[in-house]
Formats: C-alpha cells, structure tokens, sequence
C-alpha cells in the first residue's frame, strides 16, 4: 500500500492523539473506580459511627475532593505520557523527513558548484508503506542531474566541434593571405579565389549553426499557412536536375496527385527537402538514381527521399541526425558538407509537429521518410 507523505504524518499524530486519550482514560477509570469505592464504603462508616452529626457529609466531601485530586493527577500523568509519545513518534518520523531533505539539500548545493555527477540515494524497494513524495523528489532530481549533465556534454561536444570546423577554413585562409602578403603569391584573382570559398564555406557553417540553435531552442520562427505540398517537392526537384545531369544521376518523382493543402511554413519544408536531396545526391555515384515520393492518408501525410548511393552502416543510422556527424569519415568538408544538414531538418520537421526517421542497407541506399500532421 502506497501512503503519500501526508498521509503518514496523519496518522503519526493520530497514533499520538490515540496514545494520549488511551493513557487518559485507563488510568482515570482505575483511580476513581477505587477512590469511588473507597468513598462509598467510608461514607457509610463514618454515617454509623458518628450520626447524624453531619461529619459523614464532610468525610464523604474530603473523599470526593481526594477523588478528584487523583484524577486531575491521572489526567496529568497521561498528558506526560502522550508527550512522550508524541517526542518519540515525532523524533522519528520527523528524522525519516529531514535526512533526504538533507540530502537533497546537499547535492542541490553540489550540483550548483558544477558537480553534475552528483545523484541523491533513492530506495529502489520502500518498505511496506511505500514511496512518498520525497522519494519521488529524489528521483525527479537525479533525472533532472543526468539531464543537465548530458546537456552539459552536449555543449562540449559542440564547442569541440565547431573549433574543428572552424580551424580548417581559418589556416587555409591565412596561409594563402600570409602567402600573398610575403610575395609568395601573385595578388591576383586565381589566388584570391581559394580564400573567398574558404569564407563562403565560413558564412555556411555559421549560418546553419543559427539555424540550429534557433530550432532546437524553439525560436526558429515558422511562416506556417496551407500550401501545396506537391508542387513544391516538384519544385524541389526542378531545382536539382542541372546538379543531378551533371553528377549522372536521374532523379525520380512518385508524388501522388492527391495530396491535401497542409499548413506548414513552405520556405522552412523546401529547405529541408533541399538538405535531404543534396545529401542523396553527395553520395549517390554515377548512373544512380533519388526518388522523392509523396503519400497521404487521412490523417498524414508522408514524404519519402531514397537514393541508390553505399548505404549508412547499422552502427552510424543512429547518428545520421546528430550535429557535425559523418558516417564516411573520409569525405572532405567540401565534399561533406558542413554534418549540420541533418540536424537541421530534424529540427525543422520537429518544429512543424512531424517525425523524421531514416532507414539503410549498406550497398543498397538510404531512405529518409518525413510524416507530417494534416
């Protein structure tokens, strides 16, 4: 049985309440019964002893006056004994309450100086009468810790990254300007060139870096009103053809003609269709092909981009949708892409309320599938 911390320290003081009463009226009973007994056998002695002199009245009144002297001392002894049962009781219910909110206390203070490994003791089998809110308050703080602390890796992670990302374009830049500058290079238009892609690469990168923040602290403003989801993947895929002749690479369409007007941000959607397209397209080889196919139902509509490309291996799926993550690791930034495109659409399909997932054969191609909500 499940008693809330309420509920417990209800019925302490109920027990203690009950102790109290019970002593009361055990021993008052036993005292007047006999002191009322004693005075009931004095009284009819002193009455034949003495007569009616009225000294029998005034015994029978000096009994009753003890009488009561007793019982207000019963009364006494059984208010000292539910004291004393109240400072017991209290002592432990009240020590039970304030060690985990001592412990609380403690970590709360050691997760404030940074300690993020910090974790409160929480009785994964309570006794007979079960949890109580402040076993569910150390459990809720420890989820709230490993939160933190795998956010706190996140953001590491990130700032490893995107030094990494940076580094690269930077040196590249300053070798060819120092080059340049030292008369090593001509200062022409060829030799300024690898610069101004090194900076174009620079303006992506911080670009989707916005983008992502913006989406994943749910900010990335959304300008969502019905559209028409079918022509704008046609669309998507008109943009494409001049990338995908050049690569040798047919793109396929399978829209189907009855798509529903859903209300989504169209510019948001396109970029996300673009991200996924562009990716198909890196690794898809020569005399390959991409298929964007499009599907409804009642409540859904599903958005499919399949390629004929290596595959993902089982091991990197899983991480396809991470920031900065490549499962070739041998692809060059320029070749690569920036490991942010991914991310970016799974943040713009979360922030229109849809699912994105992906699914691989190594040697077959991937597929990456969008639901959205009609």
């Amino acid at each position: 049985m499940k008693l809330s911390l309420f509920w417990k320290l209800m019925l302490a003081f109920t027990l203690v309440i009950g102790i109290g009463l019970g002593a009361v009226v055990i021993l008052a009973n036993q005292i007047t019964t006999s002191e009322f007994h004693q005075m009931m056998m004095g009284g009819e002695g002193q009455g034949m002893m003495i007569g009616p002199s009225g000294l029998a009245g005034r015994g029978s009144s000096l009994m009753q006056q003890s009488a009561l002297e007793r019982v207000n001392r019963a009364v006494l002894m059984g208010g000292f004994l539910a004291l004393l049962a109240a400072l017991a009781i209290g002592f432990f219910v009240f020590r039970a309450i304030i060690r985990p909110i001592d412990q609380l206390t403690f970590a709360a203070q050691q997760l404030a100086q940074g300690d993020l490994g910090t974790r409160v003791a929480v009785d994964d089998h309570p006794a007979r009468l079960g949890s109580d809110e402040l076993s569910e308050l150390g459990t809720a703080f420890n989820v709230m810790a490993d939160h933190l602390q795998q956010s706190e890796q996140v953001r590491r992670d990130m700032t490893a990254d995107i030094a990494h990302e940076l580094r690269t374009p930077l040196a590249v830049m300053r070798g060819n300007l120092e080059a340049m500058q030292d008369g090593v290079y001509p200062l022409d238009v060829e030799h300024l060139a690898p610069v101004l892609k090194q900076v174009t690469l620079l303006t992506r990168l911080v670009e989707d870096l916005r983008t992502l923040a913006l989406a994943e602290a749910g900010q990335l403003p959304l300008n969502k009103h019905p559209a028409d989801l079918a022509a704008l993947l046609r669309e998507s895929l008109t943009s494409f053809e001049s990338q995908a002749t050049a690569q040798q690479v047919v793109l396929h369409s399978e829209i189907a003609g009855s798509l529903p007007a859903i209300e989504i941000d169209p510019d948001r959607v396109q970029q996300t269709i673009g991200i996924l397209i562009s990716n198909a397209l890196r690794y898809t080889p020569p005399q390959g092909s991409i298929t964007v196919a499009a599907r409804s139902d009642r409540a859904r509509v599903t958005i499919e981009v399949a390629d004929t490309g290596s595959g993902i291996a089982p091991d990197d799926l899983p991480n396809v949708f991470e920031r900065f993550y490549r499962a070739d690791k041998s692809r060059s930034r320029e070749s690569g892409g920036s490991g942010l495109g991914l991310a970016i659409a799974r943040s713009i399909v979360i922030a229109h309320g849809g699912s994105i997932a992906a699914r691989s054969e190594v040697g077959h191609g991937t597929t990456i599938s969008i639901v959205l909500k009609v």
